[in-house]
């Protein structure tokens, strides 16, 4: 009947797309129904690549862009039955249909009530008022075909049902002493799609023909049940109706079945890689299904996690790519799960790094997907190339945050991959530069100065080469004998002064990581000789790594370069920085001098007036020189939270709070947390970043919270942190991830747990397997997080298990 009712909306030109979803179409998951939606037909030139950015994505923007333009026709989609998926989301936000464009209709079909359909409108996200429910009517037994009234009789509204109409086949198989085929019966419940009788034979331990001599002397009974082709393909059940009635009828006989799927997928799981008729179909069937079958049996999580070891997981075709993924996208449901119900009583190490060796093969086979191209015919090999300096990061990540001895135990295995692969690292050269300085920091001696030089060589491969990574040279330097250092501090030198800007291209240089005091002096007598503006660039950032002598020397210069009359031809000075560097060690008179003859940055010389206690001088130049709006209230806040600056407070309070729309006033609470807690208070500035919210700016709210978070008195921690990941939680978005984990030190068990399960190798724009390791959501970021839930426990779990990656990449080698 929904078929008819379908078949009879039209209109010219009209696109109908429908899907069956559920067991007996072999669309059990939603994944699969999705992709048979994705698949079309549709015309050429209106989607978006699935290889690019994924079946739901590029469905979502297919359907929510059909506007009917360029000559698109009216379309209609048709989703009959998501109710008989075995997973179809509860969560309305991972709804792919809920945003049609202006020529785009969906029509849902579900079986139940009104109220059964209302609960799955808003399950699809559906918003009521574009929603009109249609009651399709059932018909009554004569009005079917004759031909077909043995059939259909069960579903018409007077015929027996299909509970009744199940249990009579079954009991006239038993009079009959048909048992092979109540088993039959029961695998074929069982199964998430339609099976071949092949491998109908291999789950029945029995032979091809003897399966279809049961089936051939029993067509009669089992004809109006389910149905099949002479040549033994896709025997399934006429109906999932049908299918869910023998189910509940027969649950002795499906327990069984279940357990021998199990078996089944367990045995393949196990030999996979010594099987070569991989195209069998007795074992199609298994390969594609056989996670799945795991999962619902309860497997323990040994049997699951071999689905994630490249034996089984290293796919053998394009197509075979998309089913691995969906299948770990499936078992990762349950590996979850010890870490979706965290508690005070914690959670075992061994949930983590089951997780993560996941997330790895995940990451993996999303690396296979994204590097074989549907034109091409096997996978590239270069998607591998950063995967060894991935790890090392990881790991160093992890040991950051682990306890003095177990910090050595983790880097010492990072160093053996650095110092096994790192030589050969060709990936982007400043990536890798700064995973070698790490390297050096953690080595000693000469393995450090090996790291070291290696980093300099990375930083001669950057995209724009070494000009603007000059500063990596002065940190490598530091672990490289007297003489080597020497000689490339000076090296670093004479390429900065003969760049365009030489005094910036300094001033860069002295922002290195670890500069000594014979570095910065080294730097210092370079920029003497400089032009003024070009002096000042240079020395601002050396101020305070200089010894005192020189120190004053160069504040003064800088200073001074202030009042040096503009050359178009000269470099230009870098007011934030020139001004950030020299005003707080000026006193009013200098202050004075700079607002009357030059013109710095106002809201820095209004901070310091306030600080030397002169608030009233602070607000004559907000108000006569900053602006108004975040120009204004930035520097007033600031100013009224020093203590020469406190009759300021009520102004600050009045400039922030008339800032609009809300995520201004949220993006300055995040830039000046502690200045906000001081002179708003806590609670009106936790009030401004939560109304960023409800602005529509979710990451703005995210981000403010975190930062008074990491700011606030400690008690108030964890509430913040709490706050910060519930923010997190309701945007649809990641942009927020990374502060948000800053807070793990104060989060609560459950939702660094939580967080952490959401985020690895999932939150990243583009998955791969080194996004996994050291990318956005990768191990690198969530370090912290791990290091929250379990401690050392769960960083040396988690340690053990990243290794994992490189059993992939001698996968990729072997072809």
């Amino acid at each position: 009947m929904v078929e008819q009712f379908f078949g009879s909306i039209t209109g010219p030109g009209m696109l109908k797309l429908v899907v069956h979803a559920g067991r007996v179409f072999g669309a059990a998951f939603e994944e699969e129904a999705l992709a048979r939606l994705s698949a079309g037909p549709w015309p050429e030139g209106t989607g978006f690549s699935e290889h690019a950015f994924g079946v739901r994505t590029s469905l979502v923007n297919r359907i929510m862009n059909w506007d009917g333009d360029d000559g698109q026709p009216q379309l209609l989609l048709g989703l009959i039955a998501p109710d008989a998926c075995v997973d179809w989301p509860e969560n309305p936000r991972l709804s792919v249909l809920d945003e049609p464009g202006p020529a785009a209709r969906v029509l849902v079909a579900v079986s139940g009530t009104r109220d059964v359909a209302e609960r799955w409108a808003e399950r699809l996200n559906f918003r009521t008022e574009r929603v009109t429910y249609i009651p399709v009517d059932g018909f009554r037994i004569d009005e079917i075909d004759p031909a077909l009234r043995d059939k259909l009789a069960w579903a018409a509204v007077d015929g027996p049902g299909p509970r009744a109409h199940v249990e009579a086949i079954a009991t006239s198989l038993r009079d009959r002493g048909a048992v092979g085929l109540e088993t039959l019966m029961a695998i074929l419940a069982c199964a998430f799609a339609p099976l071949d009788i092949s491998a109908l034979a291999l789950l029945l331990d029995a032979q091809v023909p003897e399966v279809t001599g049961w089936l051939d002397a029993h067509r009669n009974a089992l004809d109006s049940v389910i149905e099949w082709h002479e040549e033994g393909h896709r025997i399934r059940y006429r109906h999932e109706a049908l299918r869910a009635a023998w189910a509940a009828a027969n649950q002795e006989h499906v327990a069984l079945a279940e357990r021998r799927f199990a078996e089944a997928a367990r045995a393949l799981v196990r030999t996979w890689e010594g099987v070569d008729n991989v195209r069998s179909r007795a074992l199609l069937y298994l390969r594609r299904y056989a996670g799945d079958h795991l999962v619902a049996s309860g497997a323990p999580h040994a049997d699951l996690l071999r689905l994630c070891d490249p034996r089984w997981a290293w796919p053998r075709s394009r197509e075979d790519v998309a089913a691995r993924r969906m299948e770990l996208g499936r078992v990762r449901r349950t590996l979850t799960a010890p870490l979706d119900v965290a508690d005070a009583m914690g959670i075992p190490s061994e949930a983590q790094s089951s997780f993560v060796r996941l997330a790895l093969a995940q990451g993996a086979l999303a690396t296979l997907h994204h590097a074989w191209p549907p034109e091409a015919d096997e996978p590239g090999k270069e998607a591998w190339n950063d995967t060894e300096r991935a790890l090392a990061v990881a790991l160093f990540a992890l040991a950051a945050h682990a306890s003095p001895s177990l910090r050595a135990h983790i880097e010492a295995r990072a160093l053996d991959v650095v110092r096994r692969t790192g030589s050969a690292w060709r990936g982007d050269g400043w990536e890798d530069a700064l995973a070698l300085l790490t390297a050096a920091r953690a080595a000693s001696g000469g393995e450090a100065a090996m790291c070291a030089r290696w980093a300099v060589s990375a930083t001669w491969r950057a995209e724009k080469g070494p000009g603007i990574y000059l500063h990596a040279w002065l940190t490598a330097a530091s672990f490289l004998p007297p003489s080597e250092t020497e000689a490339l501090v000076q090296q670093a030198i004479e390429r900065a002064l003969s760049s365009a800007k030489p005094g910036y291209a300094l001033g860069r240089l002295a922002t290195a990581e670890g500069l000594g005091q014979n570095q910065a002096l080294a730097l210092f007598r370079a920029a003497m000789p400089l032009a003024p503006r070009s002096r000042a660039n240079a020395l601002a950032p050396l101020l305070s790594k200089l010894p005192d002598e020189e120190r004053a020397r160069a504040a003064s210069v800088v200073l001074d370069a202030f009042f040096v009359d503009y050359n178009a031809d000269a470099e230009r000075i870098e007011n934030e920085t020139c001004t950030a560097a020299v005003v707080p060690l000026l006193g009013p008179a200098e202050l004075s001098r700079l607002l009357d003859e030059a013109l710095p940055p106002p809201g820095v010389l209004a901070v310091r007036f306030a600080e030397l206690g002169a608030p009233g001088r602070a607000l004559d130049v907000i108000r006569q020189l900053c602006g108004g709006g975040i120009h204004g209230a930035r520097p007033l806040l600031c100013a009224a939270a020093t203590e020469g600056g406190r009759s300021l407070v009520q102004a600050a309070r009045k400039a922030v709070a008339e800032l609009d729309p809300a995520w201004v006033a949220a993006k300055l609470v995040r830039e000046h947390p502690a200045e906000a807690i001081q002179v708003l208070g806590l609670d009106a500035a936790v009030e401004i970043a939560e109304r960023a919210g409800g602005d529509g700016s979710e990451a703005a709210r995210i981000m403010a919270l975190a930062a008074l978070c990491r700011a606030g008195p400690e008690p108030s921690r964890p509430a913040l942190a709490a706050r910060a990941v519930a923010a997190y939680h309701d945007d649809s978005g990641t942009e927020g991830l990374e502060s948000v984990v800053r807070c793990a030190p104060w989060m609560s068990l459950a939702d660094a747990a939580k967080l952490f399960s959401v985020s690895l190798g999932d939150a990243a724009e583009q998955v791969t397997l080194v996004a996994t390791l050291s990318r956005w959501g990768g191990v690198e970021q969530l370090a912290p997080l791990i290091a929250r839930i379990g401690g050392d426990d769960a960083l040396a779990a988690v340690a053990d298990v990243l290794p994992e990656a490189l059993r992939w990449i001698s996968r990729a080698a072997a072809g």
